[in-house]
């Protein structure tokens, strides 16, 4: 038997590392998307913590240092939510990305495996060829 051989062998090897890198882009932004949603939840509640001092404020030295503390924490806060809504956009183009990919490895390894087949196919009719050939050839020397 033939070993089977696919001209295009390199290029699903790039697409197969093309893809791989794709998808460690996004893992790797899936968990900074993460840790920044952690920072927002403890920076919104940074500002429910500063809120609170504000309202149990006794005098306006109190108040005004409360206020200051809101005013930072709101700031943070917002910040947070902007750094979360850049990270979301680079995740989503990130998972573009990697279904792209996915889809161009995709097309190669389909188009391999029908050349598999087809290998497999045209094997096996040349063992049977093969196995016919020498039948008629063992029918040929019998007297």
């Amino acid at each position: 038997m033939r070993r089977f051989r696919f001209r295009l062998e390199g290029l699903r090897r790039l697409r197969m590392i093309r893809e791989r890198q794709a998808r460690r882009e996004l893992s790797d932004l899936l968990r900074a998307l993460r840790e920044a949603e952690v920072r927002l939840e403890r920076a919104r509640s940074e500002v429910r913590e500063a809120e609170a001092r504000v309202r149990e404020a006794q005098d306006a030295r109190a108040l005004r240092v409360a206020a200051a503390v809101l005013e930072r924490a709101r700031l943070g806060a917002v910040t947070a939510e902007q750094r979360m809504v850049e990270w979301r956009t680079q995740v989503e183009a990130a998972w573009a990305r990697f279904l792209q990919v996915r889809t161009e490895r995709q097309v190669v390894e389909r188009l391999r495996e029908r050349r598999l087949l087809q290998h497999r196919r045209e094997e096996e009719r040349r063992e049977q060829v093969q196995a016919d050939e020498a039948a008629l050839l063992r029918s040929m020397r019998r007297p």
